[in-house]
Formats: structure tokens, C-alpha cells, sequence
């Protein structure tokens, strides 16, 4: 015979004391599914992809419904309800597909217009000769379009004052044909800072402008006078008038670069340049040379004095007179400088062998042509010998392989006593 376990006071056993404790438990009114990531993925999939969920069919299966997707023909799994767990959610495709969309492009304002900077048309200042009652319209277009009158004048009373204008200095004039030649002739005559001619013509254009050349005007232009009519010939002026003060400022810049040269060179341009100048001449006329391939030679030029030797001061006298005669005889495209105190050197631009050849000969002839220098009772003729040497075009061009080749045969003809030698 058991006994029973005493229990404690206070206590309860068996299943009352079970239902005690779960009815003193809390309860749950909803539990949280496990896979809750999944299926928030795959609604914010079918949110970026409408076209998968956008049509489908419902079949009845049991307690829930089923959507079939018309395009791919697989069921479509609805979203959980907090009745059931919902089946897993679909395979996921391979493809990426963006979790965000991309930012908007920012709006384009067409209202925006680029602003571009026109150039300014110079102003210029005019001088008018026209018939009285064209006058005040001829004014009035020229100054609506952004130019100056200084004068404005009508008749034989009106010729000297525009006369005055022109001399004294106007970028331009509006003279009426006929009657307007001497106006024209005037500014002519203020060249190369004359105004610019705009010619006043009646009848046909083209036979007005004929007259307009034939008087020595710039442009042409007809009435009546009105700012459309008038502003392209206005315009024409103020372009011809920018270029013509271009071309005067290049002019004045290559004036002062020859005084320069001048400054350095013999005034008289046949005479023997600086070996400055003349190396100068050189390095340009190479490239000329190279660029066009045309043929280059040079001409050495010694003074030559028979034995004994003569007095003091009788070789300078023979070597001015042989250079004397020297560039005389030489080209106007040819440049001669004197190398030391009995060398003459020549540069014989587009001049093939055949050509300094015949140069030379010509040279040394002159020379002996001229006047002896008498002393102690000998007589001294002027004597040159010479040697030439050359380049055809397309070779290999060397001022310095030139002069070696003309040393050389100048010394070949010192030692045969010939006059001129000419090195292939």
C-alpha cells in the first residue's frame, strides 16, 4: 500500500494547476512570420514590374485563391494573410532588375537663350555733296544708322566746304553723280589716307555703276534715301574702311623693318652687302630653295696679282676696281659680299651650274676690262679668277658643301692658271 506525497499548503497539483498557469500566461494576438523579408522583396518586385501582375486569372483551389500569370502561364502566389502562412514566394529571375529608379533628368528651361556678343560697327565720320532736296534725307539715314556728318553741302557754293572736310581728314563721302567728279577727285588725291567714295548714281544700277568705276568711286548707291536702302552700302564702307587702315598699319610696319635693314646694308642695293646681310639672304634663300626645289650656286672671286708682289696700296686699288666691275656685271636677284682682302663671294639664286658658269665668265671679262694701276714703272691690270659650283634641284642643298666646293676649285684654277673653274 502507497502512501500519498503530502503537498505543501498553498499548492495545487495535476491539471488544475496547469489551466491556472496558461490562463495566467499572456496572449498572442498575431505572430510574426519568419520570412516577412521575402515577400516584402517580392511585392516591391511586382510594384517595379506592373507588367508581370498587371492581368491574371483566378481558379479556385480549396480554401484560397490562385492567379495564373496569361504570359508565362505559372500560378502567382497571393500575398500572406494573417489567417495562414502563405506558400514561398516565386524563383527569383536571374536577370537584375534595379531596387531603385534611377534620379529624373533635371528639366531643360527653353526659355534660356544663349547670348552671343555681336561685334560693334565702327562709326565713321562723313562729308555729303548732294542736291539740296536730297540732303536732309541722306543725313538722316546715315545717322540712324549709328555714323557721324560733318558736312553737308549742295551746289557750286558747296564744293569748297566739303573740300575743306576732306582735306582735313573724313573716313567717307556720299557724292551724287553727275556733278560730284571734282569732290572725288579731291579725296583721290588725299591717297593713302583718302576717304572712302560712295557714288550717287540715277537711272539703271548697272549703268550707274559703271559710271561710279569709271569716276573713281569705292560703292555705289541710289535714292531715295532710307535707312534699308542705305544701311548695307553703309555697311560695305565701314568693312572697307577697317580693312583699308589694316592694310596702311602692315604697310608702315614693313617701311620701318627696311629702314632697319637699310640702317645695316650698302644704300646702293648692287653694291657688296655686310656679311651680316648676306648670311642673313643665305639661310632665307635655302629655304626657298628646299621648299621649291629649284637650283642654287655660288661664285668665288679671288683678286689675283702676278709676282712680284706690287707696292703698298696697289692690291686694295686693284681689289676696288675688281669689285667695282663685279656688281656691275652680276643680276638683279644676285647678292655679293667681299669674304676677306682679295674674296669676293656671290650668291646666284634659281641659277643652275650651266647658268653660274656663264656668270663667271662674264665677271672675270669685265674685270679685265678695266684700267691698269701704273707704279715704279710696272703696270697692274685688274685680274680675277674665279670658280663656281652648284646644286640641281631635288639634291641634298649645303651652303657649307657649297663653299667647300668652290675653295676647292678655285684653288685647282690658281694652280693650272686658268680663269675659271667649275666644280660638278
Amino acid at each position: 500500500m502507497s502512501r500519498a506525497k503530502p503537498r505543501r499548503p498553498g499548492t495545487r497539483s495535476g491539471k488544475r494547476a496547469e489551466s491556472l498557469i496558461t490562463d495566467a500566461m499572456p496572449i498572442k494576438t498575431a505572430e510574426l512570420p519568419a520570412d516577412l523579408a521575402d515577400a516584402a522583396e517580392a511585392a516591391l518586385d511586382d510594384l517595379l514590374n506592373p507588367d508581370r501582375s498587371a492581368s491574371f486569372a483566378i481558379d479556385v483551389e480549396g480554401d484560397f485563391e490562385v492567379a495564373t500569370d496569361p504570359q508565362r502561364d505559372v500560378p502567382i502566389e497571393p500575398p500572406r494573410t494573417a489567417r495562414g502562412k502563405p506558400p514561398a514566394p516565386p524563383p527569383k529571375s536571374h536577370a537584375k532588375r534595379p531596387k531603385t529608379l534611377p534620379p529624373p533628368p533635371p528639366p531643360v528651361d527653353d526659355a534660356i537663350i544663349e547670348e552671343q556678343e555681336l561685334p560693334v560697327i565702327p562709326q565713321l565720320r562723313f562729308a555729303i555733296y548732294e542736291q539740296a532736296e536730297q540732303l536732309a534725307s541722306a543725313q538722316g539715314a546715315i545717322v540712324a544708322a549709328g555714323h557721324v556728318v560733318v558736312a553737308g553741302a549742295s551746289g557750286t557754293a558747296g564744293l569748297s566746304k566739303v573740300a575743306d572736310q576732306i582735306v582735313g581728314g573724313i573716313d567717307a563721302i556720299l557724292v551724287a553723280l553727275p556733278g560730284g567728279e571734282p569732290v572725288i577727285d579731291i579725296a583721290l588725291a588725299q591717297e593713302p589716307r583718302r576717304p572712302i567714295v560712295i557714288a550717287i548714281v540715277t537711272g539703271k544700277m548697272n549703268d550707274g555703276c559703271a559710271r561710279a568705276i569709271a569716276a573713281g568711286a569705292d560703292l555705289a548707291t541710289s535714292r531715295p534715301h532710307d535707312l534699308e536702302r542705305m544701311s548695307q552700302v553703309l555697311l560695305a564702307a565701314a568693312r572697307l574702311h577697317t580693312e583699308r587702315r589694316l592694310a596702311q598699319n602692315a604697310r608702315g610696319a614693313e617701311a620701318v623693318l627696311r629702314a632697319k635693314l637699310e640702317e645695316i646694308s650698302d644704300p646702293d642695293p648692287r653694291g657688296l652687302q655686310p656679311i651680316e646681310v648676306f648670311q642673313r639672304v643665305i639661310e632665307l634663300e635655302l629655304k626657298r630653295a628646299r621648299r621649291f626645289e629649284y637650283p642654287l650656286s655660288v661664285a668665288l672671286f679671288a683678286v689675283d696679282v702676278p709676282p712680284p708682289p706690287p707696292p703698298a696700296g696697289i692690291r686694295g686699288i686693284l681689289r676696288a676696281r675688281a669689285g667695282n666691275a663685279l656688281i656691275h656685271t652680276i643680276r638683279d636677284i644676285d647678292i655679293a659680299t667681299q669674304l676677306d682682302q682679295e674674296r669676293f663671294l656671290v650668291l646666284l639664286p634659281y641659277t643652275d651650274l650651266a647658268g653660274a658658269a656663264g656668270l663667271g665668265r662674264r665677271v672675270v671679262a669685265a674685270v679685265a676690262e678695266g684700267d691698269p694701276v701704273i707704279s715704279a714703272g710696272r703696270s697692274f691690270p685688274p685680274r680675277v679668277v674665279g670658280a663656281v659650283a652648284g646644286v640641281r634641284p631635288g639634291q641634298e642643298l649645303s651652303f657649307a658643301k657649297l663653299m667647300k666646293d668652290a675653295t676647292q676649285a678655285l684653288a685647282q684654277a690658281r694652280k693650272d692658271g686658268a680663269e675659271l673653274a667649275v666644280q660638278p
